[in-house]
C-alpha cells in the first residue's frame, strides 16, 4: 500500500472515526483503524464490533493494499501536523507502515488487515431519509436524557417508532424524559420500533455536516449513509418502557417564563444548593415564582425571583437543578411553560411557540424537599 494526502483531509476523517474507537477493549485489533487503498480511494474504518464507521477519502493512489494501524498514535501523529502533503508506505512483510512529509518520517507497528473485524452484512427490511439538520436536531434533543444503566439497556438508547401516521421519538432515563413527534415524515417503512444506541447517535450526529441522510434498518442493524461515510449500529433488542403512562394528564397549574432568565437564575442559585442532591426549590404563587436553595452541611443559602405569569395554586415544588436545566438547555424558544400538579408528579415541559410539524414534549421528576 502507498498514497498521498493532505493531513487536514486525513485528520477531519480520523476525527469521525475517533468517536467508535472503545476506550476499553479486551480486543487490542479494535484499538486499531483499517486502512483500505483501492485506486485513489481510501476507505478508513473503525469499529466496537456493535458500532462501526467507515469513512472514504479520496487521495492520490499509488498501490493498493491493506492495514490496521494503531488508531491513538496515529491520531495523534496527523493532528499534529502542519497542513502538509503526507505519503504513506507499507512494508508488508513487517506490517510497518511509514509516514512521511517534506520534514519528518514516522514509522507505526502494524497489524494484518485479515485480523480486522468485518462489518455485519447488510440487508435492510426499510430505510427512512432524513434531512441532516432534522437528524442532528432530535440527536441533540433526546440523547442527553438517555440513561447509563447497564440493568436498563433499553433506557441506553433512543427510541424512533411510528404513531398515527408520524415519526415519535423518545428517550429517559428514568428521571427526565423527552418525546418528540414529526408531521410530514415518509415513514411507511417504519413497521417496528427500532431502539438505537445513544453512542452511535452521538457519532452520527459528530460525522455529518449537511444534505440528507438515508437510514435502513434490517432485524438487527441500523445504517446511515451521508456524504462519503457509512455508519452501522447494532439496535437494542428489548423492549421500550411504557413512556405514555409517565406522562400525567391533569396538570392543571401552568407557569409560562422566560427560558434564558429561569436557565440563568437556577444556575446561580444551584451554587448554594447541597452537593450531593442538587435540590433547588421553586415557589410559584399567582405573582412571584422564587427559586431558592440551601446547603444544609455548610451552611449557605441563596433565593432569586423570576418574572413570570402563572395560573393556579401556589405550589413548592423540588427538583435536581441538573436535571431541569439540562431540560431547559434542549429547549428552543424565548418563552417556555411549565406545567403541574403536585409536588410529587413530574413537570411537563414544553416551549410556548412550537413548530407546525414538530411537536416537544419534555418531562422532569420532583424531588421530595427538605422540610
Amino acid at each position: 500500500m502507498k498514497f498521498a494526502a493532505g493531513s487536514t483531509d486525513l485528520q477531519r476523517a480520523l476525527s469521525k472515526l475517533s468517536g467508535v474507537l472503545p476506550s476499553r477493549s479486551t480486543m487490542p485489533i479494535l484499538e486499531n483503524i483499517l486502512f483500505d487503498l483501492t485506486g485513489n480511494k481510501l476507505t478508513l474504518t473503525a469499529t466496537d464490533l456493535a458500532l462501526s464507521l467507515t469513512v472514504a477519502v479520496e487521495v492520490q493512489g499509488v498501490e493498493n493494499g491493506k492495514i490496521a494501524i494503531p488508531a491513538k498514535r496515529l491520531i495523534d501523529t496527523i493532528r499534529s501536523l502542519p497542513d502538509t502533503r503526507a505519503t504513506f508506505s507499507l512494508d508488508p512483510g513487517a506490517d510497518r507502515v511509514t509516514i512521511s512529509t517534506s520534514n519528518g518520517e514516522y514509522t507505526l507497528v502494524g497489524e494484518s488487515a485479515k485480523e480486522y473485524p468485518q462489518v455485519p452484512p447488510f440487508q435492510a427490511a426499510g430505510s427512512l431519509r432524513f434531512e441532516i439538520d432534522v437528524l442532528r436536531a432530535i440527536i441533540y434533543r433526546t440523547v442527553f436524557a438517555v440513561s447509563g444503566d447497564e440493568l436498563r439497556p433499553a433506557m441506553m438508547g433512543v427510541l424512533f417508532q411510528s404513531y398515527e401516521g408520524a415519526l415519535r421519538v423518545v428517550s429517559t432515563d428514568g428521571h427526565r424524559l423527552v418525546r418528540l413527534t414529526y408531521q410530514g415524515l415518509d415513514i411507511a417503512a417504519l413497521k417496528k420500533d427500532i431502539i438505537i444506541p445513544a453512542k452511535a447517535l452521538s457519532v452520527l450526529a459528530r460525522s455529518t455536516d449537511g444534505g440528507k441522510t438515508d437510514c435502513s434498518f434490517s432485524a438487527t442493524h441500523a445504517r446511515f449513509e451521508f456524504e462519503n461515510s457509512v455508519l452501522v449500529t447494532r439496535l437494542i433488542d428489548e423492549t421500550y418502557p411504557n413512556y405514555e403512562s409517565v406522562i400525567p394528564q391533569d396538570n392543571d397549574k401552568t407557569l409560562r417564563v422566560g427560558r434564558e432568565q429561569l436557565i440563568g437564575a437556577i444556575r446561580r442559585v444551584a451554587l448554594y444548593a447541597s452537593a450531593a442532591t442538587h435540590q433547588v426549590r421553586l415557589t410559584i404563587s399567582p405573582s412571584s415564582l422564587v427559586i431558592s436553595a440551601q446547603d444544609v452541611d455548610f451552611g449557605g443559602e441563596a433565593k432569586e425571583g423570576v418574572s413570570c405569569e402563572y395560573s393556579g395554586t401556589e405550589i413548592d415544588i423540588g427538583f435536581n437543578s441538573v436535571y431541569l436545566t439540562d431540560i431547559l438547555s434542549h429547549l428552543e424558544g424565548d418563552e417556555i411553560q411549565l406545567k403541574f400538579s403536585s409536588p410529587t408528579r413530574a413537570a411537563i415541559v414544553a416551549p410556548v411557540e412550537g413548530s407546525g410539524e414538530e411537536e416537544v414534549l419534555m418531562l422532569v421528576m420532583p424531588v421530595r424537599l427538605n422540610t
